[in-house]
């Protein structure tokens, strides 16, 4: 991972953009050398933010490709428990994909989403909120351990 941050922002992107899939990774890392190095604070988090969030599509449409009636066979749940959460999460539940950017549930709601086909920009412009406020988070995180470690 640390190789990545000597590609500048396409390493970011890289590892921002795996990081949203279900491939293992952690983009905070990358983003954290970058800064460490001294890179502008602003571009590297919209590039993390951006590669993550096209991650994360990858998700959504991994869920288009699944059917509601394959996820009632594959999970076996109950139909009319699987529709309750199908209209709450279709519906007011769409601010839930800001959770798109936690660990592995992230990527498990995200997936959901395009099961249930949740509206497209609706889900993945909430999604984008998530992402931004992580990498806003992370980068205050860092900025502040470096500030203290000076």
């Amino acid at each position: 991972m640390e190789d990545l941050s000597l590609w500048g922002y396409p390493g970011l992107f890289v590892a921002a953009f795996l990081a949203g899939t279900p491939f293992p990774m952690n983009s905070e890392v990358v983003l954290s050398a970058l800064l460490l190095m001294k890179w502008p604070v602003v571009p590297c988090v919209l590039v993390a933010t951006v590669g993550n969030w096209a991650g994360a599509l990858v998700n959504y449409f991994l869920g288009r490709l699944c059917t509601y009636d394959q996820m009632l066979r594959w999970t076996r749940a109950n139909p009319r428990r699987l529709e309750k959460v199908k209209n709450f999460l279709t519906g007011r539940g769409t601010w839930f994909a800001l959770g798109s950017c936690l660990p592995i549930i992230g990527n498990v709601l995200i997936i959901s989403y395009g099961i249930l086909r949740a509206p497209f920009w609706k889900v993945t412009s909430i999604m984008a909120i998530g992402q931004l406020l992580r990498y806003i988070v992370w980068t205050a995180f860092t900025l502040g351990a470096i500030g203290f470690v000076s």
